[in-house]
């Protein structure tokens, strides 16, 4: 079995997942955040990781400045 992937989501190939993040949120937010990322074909531990990656890609540009 190898590491490549196949396909445009998910983490890269030869990227493994180390850790985990819990947050608390109301039930009825995290069934229509499911609900819209199922119809979208996306998964929310890809989308969380997104926003992330960028979150700390624009405060690393905001710290340079």
């Amino acid at each position: 079995m190898t590491n490549n992937k196949k396909g445009n989501c998910g983490r890269p190939a030869g990227r493994r997942k180390t850790a985990k993040i819990e947050i608390s949120i109301e039930p009825e937010v995290k069934d229509e955040f499911m609900a819209l990322l199922r119809k979208e074909g996306k998964t929310a531990s890809v989308e969380i990781g997104l926003w992330i990656r960028g979150y700390i890609k624009d405060n690393r540009r905001k710290e340079e400045e």
